[in-house]
């Protein structure tokens, strides 16, 4: 997958063109039906010598590696049409239908050698099934505009992007190879990692549902920290290595579908076309896992997963300044970190994105947020009250917080501030600037 998202991109770059129609579609479902095949065959030993089954495993991963990236990119087209909050809510309800597929298969793993037979005869009926479901969900769409769209775009690199996938492909590197290569009985059909997944699904609907978090908060300040905590808690051993592993198979879960949310905004939002947008960081997650693996599998030289303690704690402490880098200075101003999901991207003549663009420069919490949104919007105290359904004294309080942490004294002073901020944003990037450094 690495290989092929690379490929998809360098490609995409030089030609611009689209593969699109049922028939692409029944040649992706093909393609993955042959790779599972392939690697049914090697699974029930028809390479009889060694020479014969590393070629039927080298194939079959080719094979389900260059599918899975094509289909990522049908799945971006389809997440950037719908949108980032839609996107969020799909992507949770397919990850409890996939908790509850990999639970079925897990039982069906531990029955007799007709559960192989069956396992395998549904690797080969899947994929049919699924691109036949994307066909139908597609098939009311206008297809000049769906395949079509960011075609004219520049292309400009999403460099943040890039680099979060690449340090969570990194992190989950070190995850499956010191957790899964050395720890037998641990694999990514256990309780462990199948309740983890369940339980990021519910942490993401609570922080989507309960606080108004931007993309920089739900995945530097929430799914990085969830996985800095994962990896602490596998080195120190506290509640066991299996709690660190549901820990982990939380904050996975969690970032996976933020990213995926993230991808539509770029798409939707921003104008960029699916193809780049897929690949791009898909290339930077499969590379960083393949970097990650490869950090584990030395640092650890075959040893048990309790030797493991320094690996996992470093891991950790990257995370951490991973987020803070991240999350802090320029790339805050023109980029989508302030966007929320559901909402357009910032624009420099957009006073709401300015607003937010300030407040998290400094520290204005959420619901002060909410407040000097409408502040600066012109609406008295008597409206603010009755928008957000709270009382006077406590829109009191919020408006002094929020005085006090702008250096204003005044509704007025407030809004002149903000529109200066806005100017000075403008006069420092111009509009086709800001343009370009907010995809960045």
């Amino acid at each position: 997958m690495a290989v092929a998202s690379a490929v998809i991109a360098a490609r995409f770059r030089r030609c611009r063109r689209e593969r699109e129609g049922n028939a692409w579609l029944v040649f992706l479902a093909g393609l993955m039906t042959v790779a599972s095949a392939v690697h049914f065959a090697w699974a029930v030993g028809l390479g009889s010598t060694s020479v014969a089954g590393w070629l039927l495993y080298g194939a079959s991963s080719a094979l389900a590696g260059a599918g899975g990236a094509l289909f990522r990119v049908e799945i971006d087209r389809v997440f950037g049409w719908i949108g980032t909050q839609q996107t969020l809510l799909q992507g949770m309800l397919g990850t409890l239908l996939t908790v509850l597929t990999m639970a079925v298969c897990a039982g069906i793993g531990n029955m007799s050698g007709h559960g192989f037979i069956l396992l395998g005869t549904a690797a080969l009926a899947i994929p049919f099934a699924l691109f036949r479901l994307l066909a139908k969900l597609i098939e009311g769409f206008p297809k000049t505009r769906y395949y079509g769209h960011g075609q004219d775009a520049p292309l400009l690199f999403p460099t943040k992007f890039v680099v979060t996938s690449a340090v969570q492909g990194m992190a989950s590197g070190v995850m499956f190879i010191a957790l899964f290569f050395f720890r037998g009985e641990a694999d990514p059909l256990s309780v462990d990692v199948i309740g983890g997944q369940a339980i990021g699904v519910v942490l993401l609907f609570a922080t989507l549902f309960l606080f108004r978090l931007d993309f920089n908060r739900f995945i530097y300040k929430v799914a990085f920290s969830f996985l800095a905590l994962g990896f602490l808690l596998v080195a120190l051993g506290w509640g066991g290595v299996n709690t660190g592993i549901v820990v982990l198979g939380a904050g996975f879960c969690y970032l996976d579908l933020v990213l995926w949310s993230l991808g539509a905004c770029l798409i939707k939002n921003m104008g960029l076309p699916a193809p780049w947008v897929a690949s791009c960081p898909g290339a930077a997650l499969f590379f960083g896992a393949i970097a990650g693996g490869l950090i584990g599998y030395t640092v650890l030289e075959g040893r048990p997963l309790g030797d493991a303690t320094v690996l996992g704690s470093f891991v950790a402490c990257f995370l951490f300044a991973m987020a803070l880098y991240l999350s802090s200075g320029d790339n805050l101003k023109y980029g989508w970190g302030t966007v929320l999901p559901g909402e357009s991207s910032f624009e420099a003549d957009d006073l709401g994105g300015v607003v937010r663009f300030m407040a998290t420069e400094r520290d204005v919490t959420q619901r002060e947020t909410e407040v000097m949104t409408l502040l600066v919007a012109g609406k008295s105290r008597r409206e603010i009250c009755d928008e957000l359904t709270v009382s006077p004294d406590t829109v009191k309080t919020h408006v002094r917080s929020v005085y006090r942490k702008m250096g204003v004294h005044s509704q007025q002073e407030l809004i002149d501030r903000v529109v200066a901020e806005k100017e000075r944003l403008m006069l420092d990037g111009g509009a086709e600037t800001l343009s370009e450094d907010r995809l960045k």
